[in-house]
C-alpha cells in the first residue's frame, strides 16, 4: 500500500506584493492562521431534444462558462501587516497576490499568481478583555482568476 505525502503549513505559502507600483516583491503574509482557495467554474446547461426522433426524452447539454476565484485568509492582525490591509480595503487597490508551492517538482504547479481584490476585511476582537490577539479576516475575489507557473 502507497501512503498519501502530505501537505503541511509552510509547504504552501501565501505571498503579497504589497508596492505594486514598483518591481514585483513578493513577502510571505504574515500572521495567517488558515487560508481557503475556492476556484468556482459556472456550469451552463441547456436542455435539447434530438433533431430526427422527437420522440426520445430530451437531454441535458453541460458546458463550462465563467470562472471565479477566491481565497479567505484568516489572520492574527500583524503590526507590520495593519496599515497595508487597511489602505488596500479602503482605496480598494488591486494588489497582486501569489501561492507559492515550496517544493513543487519540474513540471509541477510552482506559483498561482493573480491580482487580489478585497471585497471584505473584518476585524475581530476590538477592546476584548481577555487579552487576546486581534484577529482579520480577508476575503478576496481574483481579477482576472489566477494564472498558474510550473516548476523547471
Amino acid at each position: 500500500m502507497a501512503e498519501p505525502s502530505l501537505h503541511y503549513r509552510g509547504d504552501i505559502i501565501v505571498m503579497v506584493a504589497f508596492e505594486p507600483d514598483t518591481p514585483l516583491v513578493y513577502t510571505n503574509f504574515c500572521g495567517a492562521t488558515g487560508i481557503d482557495l475556492t476556484i468556482d467554474n459556472a456550469i451552463q446547461e441547456t436542455l435539447v431534444g434530438d433533431c430526427q426522433d422527437w420522440s426520445l426524452p430530451i437531454k441535458t447539454i453541460a458546458a463550462y462558462g465563467a470562472q471565479t476565484v477566491t481565497a479567505t485568509i484568516n489572520a492574527q492582525l500583524a503590526r507590520q501587516n495593519r496599515d497595508r490591509l487597511l489602505l488596500w480595503a479602503k482605496d480598494q487597490m488591486e494588489i497582486p497576490v501569489r501561492f507559492h508551492f515550496v517544493n513543487a517538482e519540474a513540471g509541477q504547479t510552482e506559483y498561482m499568481d493573480g491580482v487580489g481584490m478585497l471585497p471584505s476585511l473584518g476585524l475581530s476582537g476590538i477592546g476584548n478583555d481577555q487579552g487576546s490577539v486581534i484577529t482579520t479576516t480577508l476575503n478576496l475575489r481574483f481579477k482576472n482568476g489566477l494564472e498558474f507557473t510550473a516548476a523547471t
